[in-house]
């Protein structure tokens, strides 16, 4: 089915002047409350032991969760406590009346002091002292007066032409979520005017008596005669506005089992660049809920909880509260281990209101259903539900849930169509892109990305290359030994082999290129890291640690043959979980060795079922499900594939660039983008990767380096140790350093993502980006004459919901089929705007885009045999939107062209089928920020000359 246009989820705001929803109370969070707490409570942990959990931040998330779950005129909140900034909003619609501020401080109190309590207690049942001083904390407490709130009215001015204040953001999506909650909004699921137009929602798991129609690849729409409705309710999510359908729908297997799900819709307001006139939009995403049913358990992450609020003056738009439970085990060897709140919401939502059915966490964990479906009364009443935990998968041992993952673009269609008149008095609906035809590409097939261009590896990483197979079991060597005789086509006779893993090696010579191909035993450099428990410091452990295994790396590599351009290590090693914890993971270590013996890595996972490893078989019990030997090969060949010609920048672009009414040729790409990683990995690092049209590989630029090919600057950055934080001034001169030497006065493109560079580099944000000008300082753009050539097309993905999600159609509109269209769209609202969608991926879920988790469609039932059917069990692919804005173009350029080449060049990845996220330069750009190394493990290796 072609689909000629795609309508994304998005509405531009009008004027809000003239309703109810437009007047509303701001507060801040007083800053003589504010001082003290920070001052004197609620410090930040310094002493050495203290764990993370033991932060003190002000605790207002669970004060602000509980006011929001009590008075449901609160329509938003901040918990940052900011000078300057919102804390709380308010809704002025009813009667006009300021909060009741005696009741706020009252809250306040209350909260901060539960939630220091909850703190403690944690603390003390570790056997670790007191994190808060209750008493000192009661003192400043005292001090508080309803005087100190000090609140605003405000109006909302927002539609075309108005700029939005940063609260507006967030107040809005909240505004027209709780609106669309006590106007009691809901949505039909299927044909209206049937005769069980009546039937519940809950009738789900029911008969479907399916209307006449015909089969969807026919662009048929028709849909079963059964009915469902699906009502909403708030939730207190922390990004956005966020309501879920509820009761939750239920789907009832044919033995009786229960599976409940929810629908979900985000709203978020967002702004686009380069517009004549500030419009700011509405951007809506439908998502998908799965309510856990069995036992739950995580003993490393935390359990999220969705609390019913238990206030007698909630509402409609009352929001539920979230929190979240986790396993304390306690004291180190006592089983004292329990499973408690692992937030302070519940203690603070308790003493505000001593409300007696709050769950105990451990009864929710045992059987979240009976919290989300309990029993009736004494009765015979129905009770409301009190809880839900939201299902994921690996929580708990068989948990699977039904219910696929997933959102189909005919439910997101059916959503959204009835949304449109229910705000109509606030928004409307965007209007749908047009398809701009581009030169089509064909989907290489898996031998032609498997096997690797010699001469093109050669011209990457040198005419000399060494290629290590460090392995551990006789299974991995031989695939891996396959792989790269496929991979780069060289006769090895992997029968030669001997029964157990040895040392081997033997040097193959080609036209193009020489290898030399090394076995060698892993051994202990794959095992968990020894650390030293006399060592108090965890860094200084992880660095005793990390040196040791880094020096046994280098040992088990050696220095490299004179005249070795280029070194590829494959490591047989198992996955994150299995090993002791984090802290034992030998990864990025066994990769620093490898960099210093200027070598790149890639790991390779056991035999999963192991069907041969150095411990011997695991008991039945502990055994995985055996993978098939021809997945077991896959997936070696797509680890040698991604050392060989990920790590070596190799590209492969689509013959042809630019639309189909105009072609670009000869265009040099130049992608920047700044890394940035926290804790032990901090650092913010900018980075640039450029493709010319007569190399087959990327280059790299590093901050203190000139361009080096891709797997040069990997070591450098897996062994780097000079500073790894550059500010905004250092950042913005290398970046235009990168163009300027770039721009030779041929045609260059350039791609930025906004998400990951404007932070650093303002002049990119919306408000200051302007056309064809390229500045990364807002008051210094780049002169004319050292950007000849230059083309920059700014990226957004949907991260924070920038994008909106999408559904496409036909020329006979969306009543008759939805579906996803893979292609370039052309925005009507700007013709520098222009949106990009993917083809289904091989990997993506069999369910269909017109099917749906409520309504039947018609199709395929068996291999033989077409037929009604829903699709409440399949998993769905959900296509993410990107943006493109051509923000600089040359006087006589079509955008388009210049768009489609920023789409067209997600294709050109040389190991990968299906289409990237982002341009390749950009994606290369990424994946090598994934080798900078935590910082404890950075610290250069005195060798000594034996080793």
């Amino acid at each position: 089915m072609r689909y000629d246009f795609l309508q994304p989820l998005s509405f531009r705001l009008k004027s809000f002047a003239g309703h109810a929803l437009a007047q509303y109370w701001t507060c801040e969070f007083p800053a003589a409350w504010a001082g003290p707490l920070r001052e004197q409570i609620f410090k930040p942990a310094t002493a050495e032991g203290e764990a993370e959990e033991e932060v003190r931040a002000i605790p207002l998330w669970a004060v602000n969760s509980a006011i929001a779950a009590l008075m449901p005129q609160v329509l938003t909140h901040d918990a940052r406590a900011r000078q300057g900034e919102m804390w709380l909003a308010w809704s002025a619609a009813a009667g006009g009346k300021t909060p009741d501020r005696t009741r706020l401080v009252e809250f306040v109190k209350g909260g901060l002091m539960a939630a220091a309590m909850h703190r403690n207690q944690l603390a003390e049942r570790r056997s670790r002292r007191q994190v808060i001083d209750i008493s000192a904390l009661a003192r400043i407490l005292e001090d508080f007066r309803g005087e100190d709130l000090h609140f605003t009215r405000k109006t909302l001015k927002l539609g075309l032409g108005d700029e939005p204040e940063s609260s507006d953001y967030t107040l809005v999506p909240h505004a027209l979520a709780a609106h669309l909650c006590t106007s009691g909004w809901k949505v039909v699921h299927g044909k209206a005017d049937a005769p069980d137009a009546g039937m519940d929602g809950d009738a789900a798991g029911g008969d479907l008596r399916a209307a006449e129609g015909e089969d969807e690849e026919a662009d048929s729409g028709a849909v079963a005669e059964a009915v469902h409705t699906s009502s909403w309710r708030r939730t207190a999510a922390r990004d956005g506005a966020e309501l879920v359908s509820w009761p939750p729908h239920v789907y009832e297997s044919s033995n009786g089992v229960r599976y409940p799900w929810s629908y979900t819709l985000r709203l978020s307001v967002q702004t686009r660049g380069l517009e004549t006139a500030a419009q700011p939009r509405l951007h809506v995403r439908v998502g998908m809920r799965r309510w856990a049913r069995y036992n739950v358990f995580d003993p490393k992450r935390n359990i999220g909880v969705h609390l019913l609020s238990p206030s007698p003056w909630s509402d409609a738009s009352s929001p539920f509260g979230l929190a979240s439970m986790a396993w304390h085990p306690g004291p180190a060897g006592k089983k004292q281990g329990f499973m408690g709140w692992a937030d302070d919401l519940v203690p603070t939502l308790s003493r505000l209101g001593s409300f007696p059915f709050l769950p105990d966490p451990a009864e929710v964990a045992r059987n979240p259903l009976a919290f989300l479906e309990p029993e009736p009364d004494g009765e015979g009443r129905q009770r409301p539900p009190v809880a839900g935990v939201p299902y994921r998968p690996g929580l708990g041992k068989n948990t699977g849930h039904a219910v696929g993952d997933g959102i189909s673009a005919k439910d997101k269609w059916r959503i959204f169509s009835q949304l449109v008149p229910a705000l109509a008095d606030f928004a409307e609906v965007d209007a749908p892109c047009e398809r701009v035809p581009i030169p089509s590409r064909t989907r290489p097939a898996a031998a032609d990305l498997l096997g690797i261009d010699r001469s093109a590896l050669a011209g990457a990483a040198g005419s000399r290359i060494e290629i290590v197979l460090w392995c551990d079991t006789t299974t991995m060597r031989d695939e891996a030994l396959n792989a790269v005789a496929f991979a780069l086509d060289l006769p090895v006779d992997v029968a030669d082999q001997p029964e157990q893993v040895q040392a081997w090696r033997q040097r193959f010579t080609t036209a193009e290129l020489e290898v030399l191909l090394r076995v060698e035993p892993v051994g202990q450099i794959a095992d968990d890291l020894e650390l030293d428990a006399d060592i108090k410091r965890r860094n200084d452990r992880l660095k005793a640690a990390g040196i040791s295994r880094q020096q046994q790396v280098s040992r088990g590599l050696g220095d490299p043959e004179a005249g070795t351009t280029a070194r590829f290590v494959l490591v047989e090693m198992r996955g994150a979980d299995g090993f002791a914890s984090v802290d034992h993971d030998p990864k990025m270590v066994v990769r620093a060795g490898a960099a210093v013996c200027e070598a790149v890595t890639q790991n390779l996972l056991p035999p999963s079922a192991s069907e041969e490893t150095k411990d011997g078989p695991h008991d039945d019990a502990e055994q995985q499900e055996k993978e098939s030997a021809s997945s077991r090969r896959e997936r070696t060949r797509r680890a040698v594939s991604d050392l060989l010609i990920r790590q070596t920048g190799l590209v492969r672009p689509p013959a042809r660039h630019g639309t189909k009414a105009d072609e670009l040729t000869d265009v040099a790409c130049l992608g920047l983008w700044v890394v940035r990683r926290t804790g032990d990995f901090k650092a913010v690092m900018p980075l640039a990767v450029a493709t010319v049209p007569d190399r087959p590989h990327a280059l790299m630029r590093l901050p203190y380096s000139g361009w080096l090919p891709y797997h040069r600057a990997a070591i450098q950055l897996a062994g780097w140790h000079r500073s790894r934080t550059f500010d905004k001034p250092e950042v913005q001169d290398f970046f235009a350093d990168c163009v300027a030497e770039s721009c030779d006065g041929g045609d260059l493109a350039l791609f930025t993502l906004a998400q990951n560079i404007r932070s650093l580099c303002p002049a990119l944000t919306n408000p200051h980006l302007a056309a064809d000008r390229l500045a990364f300082h807002p008051d210094r753009p780049l002169a004319t004459d050292a950007c000849k050539g230059l083309r920059h097309i700014r990226l957004r993905t949907n991260v924070r919901d920038e994008t909106a999600q999408h559904f496409a159609f036909g020329k006979g509109g969306p009543d008759v089929q939805v579906g996803v269209g893979a292609g370039l769209w052309a925005s009507k609202d700007n013709d520098r705007l222009f949106f990009a969608t993917a083809d289904k991926p091989s990997t993506a879920g069999p369910g269909s885009p017109g099917g749906s988790r409520l309504e039947p469609h018609w199709g395929k039932i068996s291999k033989d045999k077409e037929g009604w059917k829903r699709d409440t069990l399949k998993d769905v692919w959900n296509p993410q939107l990107l943006e493109l804005l051509v923000a600089v173009k040359q006087s006589d350029d079509s955008p388009a062209a210049w768009a489609a080449l920023a789409h067209q060049r997600r294709f050109a990845a040389a190991h990968f089928a299906d289409p990237l996220m982002l341009p390749v330069e950009l994606h290369l750009a990424h994946k090598l920020g994934e080798v900078l190394l935590p910082s404890h493990q950075l610290e250069p290796i005195q060798q000594s000359e034996s080793s």
